[in-house]
């Protein structure tokens, strides 16, 4: 089975984009993750294993499409 996970990132010009995670939670098989962004710009990853948040932005590399200005996980909404 997968859970899905939205995590907001803000952007200092005020624009709000998305991490989606999804990760493996079904018990004896292998841990997976992977993220997707959502109203920025970037790539995705996919991992067997677990990432941690600077493993995300380092790989996905997201930027806020209207400012360009490069996020990073202080940017991560709580």
């Amino acid at each position: 089975m997968t859970t899905r996970t939205n995590y907001s990132v803000v952007c200092p010009c005020g624009h709000e984009g998305q991490i989606i995670m999804r990760e493996n939670d079904a018990p004896f098989s292998r841990q997976w993750e992977s993220y997707l962004l959502v109203r920025l710009n970037g790539g995705s990853v996919e991992k067997h294993g677990f990432l941690n948040w600077e493993e995300v932005f380092e790989a996905t590399k997201p930027t806020c499409p209207v400012c360009n200005f490069a996020l990073t996980p202080k940017h991560l909404k709580e």
